[in-house]
C-alpha cells in the first residue's frame, strides 16, 4: 500500500515578511502622530480661545456702535474694562462719599459754596480759565444740573511769578516750574478737616506746546480739586466719562463738568436756591456727620438755628502769622514737590512730615501734617 505523507507548507521569510509588514503597517496607519493627537485632545481648548477673541471683537464693536454712551476713545481697545462687563466698574467715585473728600466751610450752610479765586494767570491761559470758571458757576437757568457754585474772581493787577497764597481763597498760577514730571498740581490748606486755602498750578515746561483740549482739561480738573472734588475715575485707558474730573488719554472728550459734578457738588455744599437740607449720611465725614440733600421748599439758614450752627467750626479758629508763612512756603511753585521712583515705598521727605496718600503712575497724592489740626494735601497730575 502506498502511503501518502502530507504535504507541509513552509513559509520562507521572504514570503512571510510582505504579509507581517502589510499587518503592522494597517495598524500603524489608524494611529495619528503624536503632534496631531495632541492637538485633537486639547481641541475644545482652542475653541474656546477662539470664541473668547471673537467676544472681545465683538464687545468692542459694540462699544464703538453704541449711542447711547460717550463716544468710545481709542484707547478703549487697550483695557479689558471696554470688553466684558465682568471688569466694568460700576461705581465711577469708586464707593466714595462727598464727604470722602474734603469740603470749604463757608458759614453758609446748604446754600452752595461761596468761593473768591484769583487769578493769576498769564493772559496766553485766560480763554481756559474764564471757561472753566463759567461752566463750573454753572448759571445758565435752563440747565438741568444743579448750581452749587458762586466763584467770584479777581485779576491780579500784576503777575505774581510766586504765586502767594491766600487764606479762605484759591488762587490760580501758571509759570514755567520745569521739569518737575508733573503738568498740574492742586494744594489744599486743611484745619480742622476744612479747607482754608488752596492753589492750583499750571506747569508751563510741559504744557506750553500741548494742545487746546489738554489744557483746558487741566484747567478744569485742578478747579474740581481746589473745590474739594476727587477724581471721577482712576484708569487712563477705558471709555471716558466726559467730565473733566475723569482721567483720560483723550482729553478732547473731557474738557467741562457735567451732571454728575454738579450733583455730587450739591450734596457737598447745597444749591444755591437754598432748597438743600442736612440729613443723615451713610458714610458720615468725620467732621460734620451730615450731607446735603435737595428739597422743594426753602430752608431756614438764620443765624442761631440749629442747622446752621452745623456747619460752623468750633471757636472760629485763627491762623498765626508763623503758620501761614508755612504754609505759604509749602503751597508754592518754588517747593518742588520731589517725585519719586516708583519702587521707593516711603515718601523722601517723611522726616519732615510728609507721606503718601495714593500713587499711580499718572498721579499722585502728598500729605504733610503739620500739627494743630492743619495739614497740606497736593494732588499731582504726572506727565
Amino acid at each position: 500500500m502506498e502511503t501518502t505523507t502530507p504535504q507541509q507548507t513552509v513559509q520562507t521569510d521572504e514570503e512571510s515578511s510582505p504579509q507581517q509588514t502589510s499587518e503592522t503597517d494597517a495598524k500603524d496607519s489608524t494611529q495619528p502622530p503624536k503632534e496631531v493627537a495632541l492637538i485633537k485632545s486639547n481641541k475644545h481648548y482652542f475653541i474656546a480661545f477662539g470664541l473668547l477673541i471673537i467676544g472681545g471683537i465683538a464687545g468692542m464693536a459694540a462699544g464703538f456702535s453704541n449711542g447711547n454712551s460717550q463716544q468710545a476713545s481709542e484707547f478703549d481697545l487697550l483695557d479689558p474694562s471696554t470688553w466684558f462687563p465682568i471688569f466694568m466698574d460700576k461705581n465711577p467715585h469708586g464707593g466714595n462719599t462727598p464727604y470722602d473728600f474734603n469740603i470749604w466751610d463757608n458759614q453758609r450752610s446748604c446754600r452752595g459754596l461761596k468761593l473768591d479765586i484769583i487769578d493769576n494767570l498769564e493772559p496766553k491761559w485766560e480763554k481756559y480759565f474764564q471757561r472753566a470758571v463759567t461752566e463750573w458757576e454753572n448759571d445758565d437757568p435752563s440747565s438741568e444740573a444743579p448750581d452749587a457754585l458762586t466763584l467770584n474772581v479777581r485779576k491780579n493787577i500784576r503777575y505774581d511769578p510766586e504765586c502767594r497764597t491766600v487764606m479762605r481763597k484759591m488762587i490760580v498760577c501758571n509759570g514755567d516750574y520745569g521739569e518737575t514730571d508733573y503738568i498740574g498740581i492742586n494744594h489744599v490748606a486743611i484745619q480742622f478737616g476744612y479747607i482754608i486755602s488752596s492753589v492750583a498750578l499750571l506747569n508751563d515746561y510741559f504744557l506750553e506746546n500741548q494742545s487746546d483740549a489738554l489744557k483746558q482739561n487741566t484747567v478744569c480738573h485742578e478747579l474740581g480739586h481746589g473745590f474739594g472734588l476727587g477724581h471721577w475715575d482712576e484708569n487712563f485707558y477705558n471709555r471716558d466719562l466726559g467730565n473733566c474730573m475723569d482721567y483720560t488719554n483723550s482729553p478732547k472728550n473731557n474738557q467741562s463738568p457735567d451732571l454728575s459734578n454738579f450733583l455730587f457738588l450739591e450734596q457737598m455744599y447745597g444749591n444755591t436756591a437754598g432748597t438743600s437740607r442736612y440729613v443723615e449720611a451713610g458714610l458720615n465725614n468725620t467732621v460734620e456727620g451730615l450731607h446735603c440733600t435737595p428739597g422743594s421748599e426753602t430752608v431756614d439758614f438764620s443765624e442761631g438755628t440749629e442747622i446752621f450752627k452745623k456747619r460752623r467750626l468750633p471757636g472760629q479758629p485763627t491762623i498765626t502769622d508763623d503758620e501761614f508763612e508755612r504754609i505759604a512756603l509749602l503751597m508754592s511753585p518754588g517747593n518742588n514737590i520731589i517725585i519719586a521712583d516708583s519702587s521707593v515705598k516711603e515718601h523722601p521727605l517723611a522726616r519732615e512730615g510728609w507721606r503718601y496718600l495714593k500713587r499711580t503712575d499718572k498721579y499722585e497724592v502728598h500729605e504733610q501734617d503739620l500739627g494743630d489740626g492743619l495739614k497740606i494735601v497736593s494732588t499731582i497730575h504726572l506727565v
